[in-house]
């Protein structure tokens, strides 16, 4: 059935470990589930553009490798930007914290941008395009295979961002100040990596 392999596939996806994974984290742990839920929301739209750019035949504008460059670069600004920001943030719990001087559509912005100028999202999203494609030749069956892998990733995002609300009551201000500039490496680590390997 094709629900049941796209969300085995978008499941599956769990193990990608990239910049996405922390920025969702460190949003849950610092501003709460709201946070948490629009920077996931943000990745999940960016990945609906990136479907609906394949099915449009768009995806062929990503294979050509002046574009990567561009949006690898892009990519990695942001990156290495977001990288510098938690190096030298200060972690400070306050429990009931508003959001108001950040506001949700900040955290949906950071998602989206994050997500949508990885070229290797791209990659992942033109294979896994490709293997339904070829595999269902009915368009609605390509469409609901889509669907459930992208509901799987929405799901398994929104379950990070609970957990580590759940998992928010063991942090200190200084495991937490930790966990910030381990993120603020990996990133800068994501930013490096991205550029060179578009370069």
């Amino acid at each position: 059935m094709p629900f049941i392999e796209g969300l085995g596939i978008g499941l599956a996806m769990i193990i990608f470990v990239g910049p996405v994974f922390f920025l969702l984290l460190n949003s849950s742990f610092q501003y709460g589930v709201k946070a948490g839920v629009a920077v996931a929301f943000g990745i999940i739209i960016s990945d609906i553009i990136c479907v609906a750019l394949c099915y449009y035949g768009l995806s062929s504008f990503m294979t050509v490798t002046q574009n990567q460059f561009w949006i690898g670069i892009i990519g990695s600004i942001i990156l290495f930007g977001l990288g510098i920001n938690y190096l030298l943030k200060k972690a400070v719990i306050i429990e009931g914290v508003s959001l108001a001087s950040k506001k949700l559509s900040t955290f949906f912005i950071k998602g989206f941008s994050v997500n949508f100028f990885n070229p290797f999202v791209f990659v992942v999203w033109i294979g896994v395009y490709t293997y339904g494609e070829e595999k269902y030749s009915e368009t609605s069956l390509l469409m609901v295979f889509l669907i459930a892998v992208l509901t799987a990733i929405l799901t398994t995002d929104l379950l990070k961002v609970f957990l580590s609300e759940k998992l928010k009551k063991f942090i200190s201000e200084y495991r937490l100040n930790i966990f910030f500039k381990v993120t603020g490496v990996l990133l800068l680590l994501f930013s490096f990596r991205l550029a060179y390997l578009v370069w």
